[in-house]
């Protein structure tokens, strides 16, 4: 079994909406609601930590609530940054043991399937996230003109859910802390104080909902 953070502190500005992203309406659902029934619904979710802003906390228990769902052990107020609300989640699990998974709030295509791969793999290994190669030819470029080629091979793309021993986690946010250093996820912060990372398959259905068109997108995937 395993708990899930779920980190929604962002402010989604590059979708261009007026409320962070997370909160908007994906088929009459909010983005957010179709996430955590993804966990609701998985059979190996003992439960769900639910990080945001406390500006959202009554529209978020509002919805929760509305929606049926029964995993959620706690709403967290979330951090400036996405590594404090992450730690906040963690100090949230108190004394509890086991596989801790960190999934965006804004990747409500993620399967059950993944989930239990990621799972399985911290379980085994004490770390591990989803990555899918680099498909497209890749630039360095200064905005206007290329300036080189970027060779692709080995290169691939991080998502989520992350997953890791809570003791690993834990200690590796304080020491984070301690240093004054900011990881873009998880992977990346357990690698840094060397713990290593195993990489499972992860799925390209699995996107980050960032831009308007990604929206779009969604909104056809679900319909179908």
């Amino acid at each position: 079994m395993f708990r899930v953070i779920i980190p929604a502190s962002g402010r989604g500005e590059r979708v261009g909406a007026s409320i962070p992203k997370q909160y908007l309406s994906l088929k009459g659902i909010p983005l957010f609601i179709h996430t955590l029934r993804v966990f609701e619904r998985h059979p190996l979710c003992e439960g769900i930590i639910f990080v945001l802003r406390e500006e959202f906390f009554s529209y978020a228990k509002e919805q929760i609530e509305s929606f049926g769902l029964r995993k959620i052990l706690s709403l967290v107020k979330g951090g400036s940054f996405r590594q404090e609300s992450v730690y906040n989640g963690v100090l949230a699990c108190s004394s509890w043991k086991g596989i801790l998974l960190v999934h965006d709030v804004v990747r409500p295509f993620v399967s059950e399937e993944l989930i239990t791969k990621v799972y399985e793999a911290a379980r085994l290994y004490g770390v591990a996230l989803p990555a899918i190669p680099v498909r497209d030819a890749l630039i360095r470029g200064d905005g206007e003109t290329l300036l080189e080629p970027v060779n692709r091979e080995g290169l691939y793309q991080v998502q989520t859910p992350q997953g890791a021993k809570i003791d690993l986690l834990r200690e590796a946010l304080e020491r984070a802390k301690e240093d004054g250093l900011i990881f873009p996820d998880e992977g990346s912060l357990l690698h840094h104080y060397g713990y290593k990372v195993k990489i499972v398959s992860g799925s390209f259905i699995n996107f980050k909902i960032t831009y308007p068109e990604d929206f779009l997108l969604a909104e056809r995937l679900i319909s179908e």
